[in-house]
């Protein structure tokens, strides 16, 4: 009797790791919609940051002086 409590007393740890195991995995599958929005919004980012810099570089030359009469 008492190798079958030992062995009960196993397989209940054992059940009760996997449920653990199956809970994580199923929240980190959740998580996927979350972090596909944050990819979203990270490329967003990087868009509207590239659009400033363009924007910048119109607005201020690299070569600050050229624009200025008789600089050449």
């Amino acid at each position: 009797q008492s190798d079958m409590q030992g062995w009960e007393e196993q397989s209940q740890g054992a059940i009760y790791t996997v449920e653990y195991a199956c809970s994580a995995i199923k929240s980190m599958t959740d998580s996927s919609v979350y972090f596909k929005s944050i990819d979203s919004l990270l490329k967003h980012s990087i868009a509207l940051k590239e659009q400033l810099n363009a924007a910048q570089g119109r607005r201020y030359p690299q070569n600050p002086w050229e624009n200025i009469p008789g600089s050449s």
